[in-house]
Order: C-alpha cells, then sequence, then structure tokens
C-alpha cells in the first residue's frame, strides 16, 4: 500500500481560509526576520558599513525576499517551484560577505555575487548529469549538517535575556516554548498541531512580562513607517587581485548552500502531500533558477546575497501546512516588515530563549527528516560509512577539532563552516563510491517501438556475458521492453518517429543489474504510476498494463524529470 501522510492538512493545491494562511504565514517568517536581521547587522558590522547601507541592506533583501516567496509558489518556464519554498538570508554568507565587504565594499560584494549566481545558473541546468551525485545519501547528509552545526550557535543563545531579569527567566522560557511545542505535537490533533509555533511563542512572551524580559519600549520608539535613500555614490569598485582571491571562497560557498537547498527542496516534495510521490526535478530546478535570479538582483542592488531556505520541510512537517497561499501571505508579510519597522521591532523583542527554543524544535525535526531521506534510499555499509564520516568531518571542521593550526587565512574562513566541509565531504566520497561501480555500457537509438530489437539484443549480450542465467536474462529483456512502453505510452504516436533520442545504459550493480533510459519526453512520471497501482485491485486499460509489467519484473524503479532530459533507472535482480 501506498505510504499516507496523515499529519499534512493542506497540500499545495489546497486552499485554506486567508486567516488560517496569514498566520501560518506569519509563523514561516518569524525565525527568518529574526536571523536575517541578525545576519545584516552582523556582515555589516564585520565589513566596517554605514547606518546608511544597514538601513539600505534591511529595506532591499526582505523586499526582495518577500517578491521570491510569492513567486515561487508559480512555475514559469524555468523559474519557479510551484510549493511554498522561502528565500532569505544565510548564515553560511556570513564569513566571505565580511570578507568582500572589507575588502572593496559593497560593489565587491556584488560583483562576487553576480559571477556566483550566473554558477549557481550553470549548475541547476546541468542538474541532470549529477543525478548520482545528488542521491537521497547526499541530500540527506546535507540536511542532517545543518542542525549538527547550527545547534551548537542556537543553544549558546538561550541564556541571553535583558538585564535585571529574573535569574532563572531563560530556563523557565525556554522549558515552557519547549513543552508546548513537544505537548501539542504528541497529544493533539493536526488542526491543533498547525498552531503549535504561535501558541508556544506567545506563551513564552507573557511569561516573560512579569520576570522583565519583554522590552516593549523598543516597539513604541520604533517608527510606523519607512523606505531609506539608496547609496548612490558611496562606494568606489577596484577588483584586482583581491576579486580573485574572495571569488574561489565565495563560489564554493553558494555552491554549497546550493547543495543544502536541493536536499531540502527534494525531501518538501515529499512531507507536503498526504501520498508522497516521485521526487520532480524540474521543481528543483524551478526553485534554484529563481533563487539564483533573486541572488543576481540583490547584487544589482547591492544588497547582501539571498539563498532557498534549508527549512522549508521542517516548518511543513511542524505544521501540516503545504498550502501555496501560505507562501503568497509569507512574502506580503516581509514585504510589510521592509516598509513597517514597528513590525520588525515586535518581532525583535520576542525573548531569545523562546525563540531559540522554537528554532531547536525546528532543526530536530530538520535532522530527522534528512536521517528519513537517507533511509529511504537505502542504507548499505558502504552509505552508513559515508554518512558517519560526511557527519564528523562537519562537526570537527565546524569545532575546530581538525588541525585548526593549520587553517590560515581565506581557506581557514571556507572550511571551518561545517556545512561546507560536510557537504564537500559526502559529495566527494559519494563520487568515490560512484567510481568504484562497473563501468556502463550504452546505447543511443531513436526513441521509437522500431529500436526494441537493438534495445533487446544489447541487454540480453549484456547479461549473457555477465553469466546470468536464462531466466534472469528474460527477465531483464522485458523489463527493458515495458520501460520502453512505459516512455513511448507517453507519447502522442508511440510507432512514430519523433526525432527524439534515447539512451540506453547498463551496468552492474553488485548481483543486480541497473539500466538507465534516458529520454526527452512528456507525460506523467512512471514512479507515481507505479505507486498508483499498488492500490488498484484491477487493471482497466492497455497503457497500465505496461506500468503493472514494468512493476514486476524489476526490483525497484526510479524516474527523475528534469528540464532537458528525462530519466528512468530501473533494477533488476539475478536469481539463481
Amino acid at each position: 500500500m501506498a505510504v499516507v501522510n496523515e499529519h499534512i492538512l493542506y497540500q499545495p493545491d489546497d486552499r485554506p481560509a486567508h486567516h488560517i494562511s496569514i498566520v501560518h504565514g506569519l509563523q514561516d517568517m518569524m525565525a527568518h526576520i529574526s536571523s536575517m536581521t541578525a545576519i545584516i547587522t552582523i556582515v555589516a558590522a564585520a565589513g566596517g558599513q554605514s547606518e546608511g547601507y544597514v538601513s539600505w541592506t534591511f529595506f532591499s533583501v526582505f523586499v526582495l525576499c518577500g517578491i521570491g516567496n510569492i513567486l515561487q509558489t508559480f512555475r514559469f518556464w524555468r523559474f519557479g517551484s510551484g510549493y511554498s519554498v522561502s528565500i532569505a538570508t544565510i548564515t553560511a554568507y556570513i564569513a566571505v560577505a565580511s570578507s568582500a565587504l572589507l575588502a572593496g565594499g559593497p560593489l565587491m560584494l556584488s560583483a562576487l555575487m553576480a559571477v556566483s549566481s550566473l554558477v549557481q545558473f550553470v549548475f541547476v541546468s546541468r542538474l541532470s548529469l549529477l543525478r548520482r551525485v545528488m542521491t537521497p545519501l547526499v541530500a540527506g547528509t546535507v540536511l542532517m549538517l545543518l542542525p549538527v552545526t547550527v545547534m551548537p550557535r542556537v543553544l549558546a543563545t538561550l541564556p541571553n535575556v535583558p538585564e535585571g531579569s529574573y535569574s532563572a527567566t531563560a530556563p523557565i522560557l525556554a522549558g515552557v516554548t519547549l513543552t508546548i511545542l513537544l505537548g501539542m505535537r504528541l497529544f493533539t490533533a493536526p488542526k491543533w498541531q498547525q498552531y503549535s509555533p504561535v501558541v508556544a511563542v506567545a506563551a513564552g512572551c507573557v511569561i516573560a512580562i512579569p520576570l522583565g524580559a519583554f522590552e516593549f519600549q523598543k516597539v513604541v520608539d520604533a517608527t510606523w513607517l519607512g523606505f531609506p535613500e539608496y547609496p548612490v555614490g558611496a562606494f568606489d569598485l577596484d577588483l584586482g587581485t583581491a576579486f580573485w582571491a574572495l571569488l574561489p571562497g565565495f563560489v564554493i560557498v553558494s555552491l554549497a548552500a546550493m547543495i543544502l537547498s536541493i536536499g531540502d527542496t527534494v525531501v518538501l516534495q515529499q512531507v507536503s502531500w498526504r501520498r508522497p510521490g516521485a521526487t520532480d526535478f524540474r521543481m528543483v530546478q524551478g526553485a534554484h533558477n529563481l533563487a539564483a535570479l533573486a541572488n543576481l538582483v540583490a547584487a544589482v542592488l547591492t544588497t547582501l546575497p539571498i539563498a532557498a531556505s534549508t527549512s522549508n520541510s521542517a516548518r511543513t512537517v511542524l505544521t501540516g501546512i503545504a498550502s501555496l497561499r501560505k507562501g503568497v501571505y509569507g512574502g506580503l508579510i516581509l514585504i510589510a516588515v521592509a516598509l513597517l519597522p514597528k513590525i520588525v521591532a515586535l518581532i525583535l523583542i520576542i525573548p531569545r530563549p523562546v525563540l531559540s527554543a522554537y528554532i531547536v524544535f525546528l532543526l530536530a525535526l530538520l535532522f530527522v527528516q534528512g536521517m528519513s531521506s537517507v533511509i529511504r534510499g537505502g542504507l548499505d555499509a558502504k552509505k552508513a560509512a559515508v554518512l558517519g564520516m560526511s557527519l564528523w568531518i562537519g562537526m570537527g571542521f565546524e569545532n575546530g577539532w581538525i588541525f585548526p593550526e593549520l587553517l590560515n587565512g581565506t581557506l581557514g574562513e571556507l572550511l571551518s563552516n561545517g556545512m561546507t566541509t560536510g557537504a564537500i565531504a559526502v559529495v566527494l566520497l559519494s563520487l568515490f563510491l560512484e567510481s568504484l561501480s562497473s563501468r556502463s555500457r550504452r546505447l543511443w537509438v531513436a526513441m521509437a517501438a522500431s529500436s526494441l530489437p537493438r534495445i533487446d539484443e544489447f541487454l540480453a549480450n549484456y547479461a549473457t556475458g555477465g553469466g546470468w542465467n536464462a531466466a534472469s536474462v528474460n527477465r531483464l529483456r522485458s523489463a527493458g521492453e515495458e520501460t520502453l512502453s512505459c516512455l513511448l505510452s507517453q507519447q502522442s504516436d508511440p510507432e512514430q518517429d519523433t526525432g527524439k533520442r534515447l539512451v540506453v545504459s547498463i551496468r552492474r550493480a553488485e548481483n543486480d543489474i541497473e539500466m538507465e533510459f534516458a529520454a526527452t519526453t512528456e507525460g506523467g512520471n512512471v514512479e507515481d504510476k507505479l505507486a498508483y497501482l499498488s492500490d488498484q485491485p484491477q487493471i482497466y486499460d492497455e497503457e497500465e498494463i505496461s506500468f503493472r509489467l514494468l512493476r514486476h519484473y524489476a526490483s525497484s524503479v526510479q524516474h527523475h524529470k528534469y528540464h532537458d532530459i528525462d530519466i528512468i533507472t530501473v533494477r533488476v535482480a539475478h536469481s539463481s
């Protein structure tokens, strides 16, 4: 039977009431607003920038992220995800952005952002070539790395309370917030769980008032409306050697951040539906094309780097709300915050123990989502070794445990980020694992039924040469025939040669044989159709017969759709 996610109250295509969408849009943006404000302040201070630059950066970043959140809910050409994917400033850029501001000011940073955005466009467009690297193991590991490396910093902020507060204020506020979050998660129905962040944060704020930890005077002092001036002519652009010295580290950090968010958007598709389907990498490409475009616009506006968030799936799991309407309201709230400083002040006075406790709970869910992604992809001894080593490498560099005396300058700043080093480690180790597997053989044919004899001969020769018995060879040939039939069934005329090309690759995978059919096709996802058929007791048409037979012959089927290519991977087991 297909897996059913009962905690999802509203799927992406559902339209909850406006007041519900507003509440959840605010819930999603609470942590973003606080973290983005902190990041902007830290980077500007470390980069030696003026208050005018801070005001402009704050305004432009919030407006850009708000517009980006709204556009992510749509899909137009190759931009947008069609899901509620948040765009925000992220901590990974703090070190490299501060270094760029010190080296050449905002225009130096803008030049680095522009180049890195172009690299991101290329990376996303060729994502299909990296399909053996962007596996559930890699996606899950990078998701697990985020809470592993960020959690110590968040926990360190738990004791931060205003001077004069009661001595036990921090543990009381954090304990109340976590108790409500966990209690509502364990003991209430999903329709109440969706409000757990608002209830927990509100309760923490109410309790903070008698304890002296709620500084409402900051809200009173803030202005209602603000629109900063663009600091034109305040900077002097001088690229030179400093630009080329900073560029490699900046690009690596931007790609590492993209890999983290790619893992999150892959998982987001699984947790957004009551009946999870196969991964559609066109959604992943659209989400990150839009994020790269937003980053390019941010470069033009001489502001800070922005990227797709890495906590979308965790927030969806926490609230059970994946509706696109929530993303639209979240974007509108960010734009309103940019124009209304009093709203920012209201969010910023949320006591740090309360907000930190909420983020800790969110990071805990994110870690579990990463672990679930790894397990769904199959966790054997080799993958377990890659996972464990990558996590410890990330933790080691993050905490300065690995040769700290040898890491200086730009290299030290880059490798001191545990998310970056851990992501690099899992990608390199995955590539090494891939290199240990047997080399594949390929056959190029036309995308037509007339190519079946050549494909059948190609598969039979490979299996027979590998020592497979007649029964196993016939099952492999049947699986190949049904895979071709599934692809052709998505064309208007299966018998006609449309000029599309089909590349059939085959290789040994331990005792099994793995086939890969790569083509440019239109239509539904084969993996989704196989999941659908598992719940159907009877066969109703000839098209469904092909999918049912493929499910019978193959031990596993994966179907990945990209903008430039359509790939079906079929694994057939050998029987003695």
